[in-house]
């Protein structure tokens, strides 16, 4: 099972008590991935995707062959981190000076930063934009701790709730998930998006913007959305769902281990 399956199948259990998520080992034929059980033995179909930046991804796999990897050891820092470099960043340099450009960052108060939001305020935070062309970063717990991660350099902006919302529909639009639903022909037609963290201006507007006002919109294929990622903090998860036309709502922060094949 992957990961993004294995967030949904722990987060799904645990918010709908008393449901089981039977996932489908035969998937050859394009079926669903999991048949949701409520606990009154109503049957749902659940299909599981993930929104990610394929370019970031690609990116990352050429990071991690490079010496050391994506991570750097921290000497300085009192906290992991996990930074998001912008387009054009010399990743050699970042991996060279971030140790010390963040234990600034720490010294400000700091566990969570955006250049486009808090360089004005912090110097900080003002020269690990203007030197390294950090975006942002978050303060975490590696397993092993220790580390400062790099993700791949991404394209920054301002971080509005647009992000996310733009991240969901591109998801919600996609024909293998809206055909695996339709196929399914059960009253309810759940689809399931993990949202990944190296997306980042997605993610981080779904972690920190309130939630979109306006009802969401479904294909007749989806009668219900549900958006988890991971939060800042060691086996949290950010949880919103919403039914066709109806708006979100916030189930999480919610804890979780979450065990998966990859």
């Amino acid at each position: 099972m992957r990961h993004p399956e294995a967030v949904a199948l722990a987060v799904v259990e645990a918010i709908e008590i008393g449901s089981q998520m039977k996932y489908q080992l035969q998937q050859s034929h394009g079926e669903h991935d999991f048949n949701l059980i409520y606990a009154n033995g109503r049957t749902a179909t659940m299909e599981v995707t993930a929104s990610m930046d394929e370019s970031t991804e690609e990116t990352i796999s050429a990071l991690r062959n490079r010496q050391g990897g994506p991570s750097v050891q921290r000497k300085l820092c009192k906290s992991d981190w996990y930074i998001h470099p912008d387009q054009g960043a010399r990743i050699n340099n970042i991996k060279l000076q971030i140790d010390r450009y963040l234990a600034n960052v720490e010294k400000d108060g700091l566990t969570t930063f955006s250049s486009f939001i808090h360089a004005h305020e912090y110097e900080s935070v003002r020269k690990i934009w203007n030197d390294l062309k950090v975006l942002g970063g978050s303060a975490t717990n590696w397993n092993p701790s220790g580390y400062i991660c790099i993700s791949s350099p991404s394209s920054g902006g301002i971080v509005k709730i647009d992000a996310f919302t733009k991240a969901v529909h591109k998801e919600v639009e996609k024909i293998d998930n809206c055909k695996k639903l339709k196929a399914a022909q059960t009253e309810e037609r759940h689809l399931f998006l993990y949202m990944h963290p190296r997306n980042y201006l997605p993610w981080i507007a779904f972690v920190d913007c309130e939630l979109p006002k306006e009802p969401v919109l479904l294909p007749p294929e989806i009668t219900h959305i549900w958006v988890a990622t991971n939060g800042r903090s060691h086996d949290e998860y950010i949880v919103w769902r919403a039914v066709r036309d109806g708006c979100w709502y916030n189930c999480g922060p919610i804890t979780l281990a979450v065990h998966s094949d990859s």
